[in-house]
């Protein structure tokens, strides 16, 4: 430079468009690393020099890589002190030095300390070009620990299925041997856990029934007379009313219109009608109630031990309207009575008969159809029908409905108790169910019994 000579300086500034892209791959790098930081794998970066581009804490805490070795900065140290910890050193460090390679890997890796590691890796590209590769490493310990009881359990329960395959096989020749014992005492069972449940059912039953009528004939009682009471203070309130609608007219021009105000606002005239409208149709729910508690009470005589001069239709009735919030959504129901005479019999037994008969019509329509109930006699005997339109009774199925135990319903809905017990019942009032079935057109169930019965309790 001489001397005197002008001086030019220049000083380069970054474009806006610079300042932009720094921004933005600051931004980038920054929600890589947070990427890094947050997933619960440890992740290794690899450059195409061999270099650790990078490596996330949980890495770190997973190899126990100390801090005096991060210090050191050095990478060669730091794969070597990790594979230096696995049993598969070889194919680790085969896999760390593989870092062009464009395919994909999966490994399982053992740690000495026991910890089951799964290794993957990817290569990280640069538009076509690769520049390094990922690897991420999974502890899998405790779902190896998970797999290995597994297949432990599933070895020892096949050999226990085939131990126990071998004695049962010993046990069905042994109970070929005694099939005669067995099917007589099972029999025996069978007819005494049947005649056992049937007591218990219908006491059960019968209990609740007789519980449910008590507890609410009490608060009917009461409410029946306050509504009663009710009725007569809002009629004589009416009247009230009346006569001082008589009267209106001699009251002062304001007073006068402050009252047909006041009887505008509450609409007078709706409120005349609805009132008692409101107390009839109370009054009506009421006496349905009792009606209902009534049929409880009926349907629920528990204690009677001697035979009773029963009206078999008053019982259908009692019965239907007990079960009718299982039959009005299924079917419509017909009566057919011939008004027939009472008979002796057991009432609250047969009401269970024909509890069961109804829920079954009910239970073997599968949308809507009907149900009828018949009545009818002769000289010797009555009878009751039941007729659903529902599905019918298999032809193989109708030699052993009455067995106990037996059902066509999936496990859960039924437990083939229903018409055994039923079938029980009548034979102990000396009677008869005949059933006659078409699959696809519904069933019939007839009830015959006898006007006079000869009882063994």
């Amino acid at each position: 430079m001489q001397e005197g000579a002008p001086l030019l300086l220049v000083r380069v500034v970054p474009s806006q468009k610079e300042h932009a892209a720094e921004d933005a791959l600051a931004h980038t790098l920054s929600q890589l690393r947070a990427t890094l930081e947050s997933t619960s794998n440890g992740i290794l970066v690899i450059n195409w020099q061999g270099k650790v581009d990078s490596m996330n804490r949980v890495f770190g805490k997973m190899w126990a890589l100390p801090d005096d070795l991060l210090n050191l900065q050095d990478d060669g140290r730091i794969l070597d002190f990790v594979v230096a910890q696995v049993r598969e050193s070889a194919q680790l460090r085969e896999r760390l030095n593989a870092i062009v390679d464009d395919s994909e890997t999966r490994d399982l890796l053992h740690h000495q300390d026991g910890r089951v590691f799964e290794v993957s890796s990817r290569a990280q590209y640069l538009n076509e070009q690769i520049i390094g590769r990922v690897f991420g490493f999974q502890d899998i310990t405790e779902r190896t620990r998970v797999e290995q009881a597994l297949r432990e359990s599933r070895d020892f329960l096949e050999e226990r299925v085939l131990d126990r395959t071998a004695d049962l096989h010993a046990a069905n020749q042994k109970l070929e041997q005694e099939k005669e014992l067995q099917a007589m005492l099972i029999k025996k069972l069978e007819e005494a856990q049947n005649q056992l449940l049937q007591s218990e059912r219908m006491a059960s039953i019968g209990q609740l029934a007789a519980g449910v009528a008590h507890e609410i004939n009490n608060p009917v009682g009461f409410v029946n007379s306050n509504l009663g009471s009710l009725q007569r203070y809002v009629k004589d309130l009416l009247h009230l009313l009346e006569t001082y609608e008589q009267t209106e007219n001699a009251l002062p021009p304001a007073a006068l219109q402050q009252v047909r105000q006041v009887k505008q606002d509450i609409d007078i005239v709706f409120l005349q009608s609805d009132v008692t409208d409101l107390l009839n149709e109370s009054m009506e729910g009421l006496k349905r109630v009792t009606r209902i508690v009534q049929d409880l009470k009926n349907f629920s005589h528990v204690d009677e031990s001697e035979r009773q001069l029963a009206d078999l239709e008053a019982g259908l009735e009692s019965t239907l309207r007990v079960v009718w919030n299982e039959l009005k959504y299924k079917a419509d129901v017909i009566k057919e009575f011939a008004g027939i005479a009472p008979i002796e019999c057991f009432p609250f037994q047969l009401n269970q008969v024909f509890m069961n008969l109804l829920i079954n019509a009910a239970h073997a329509i599968e949308k809507h159809g009907t149900i009828t109930l018949r009545t009818g006699e002769s000289d010797s005997e009555v009878w009751v029908e039941v007729q659903d339109s529902g599905k019918g009774i298999q032809p193989e199925h109708l030699g052993r409905i009455f067995e106990p135990f037996f059902t066509t319903k999936p496990v859960g809905e039924g437990t083939g108790l229903g018409l055994s017990l039923a079938y029980g019942i009548v034979k102990k009032h000396a009677g008869r169910i005949d059933v006659k079935s078409q699959w696809g057109q519904g069933s019939v169930f007839r009830v015959t019994l006898p006007r006079t019965i000869r009882t063994s309790r």
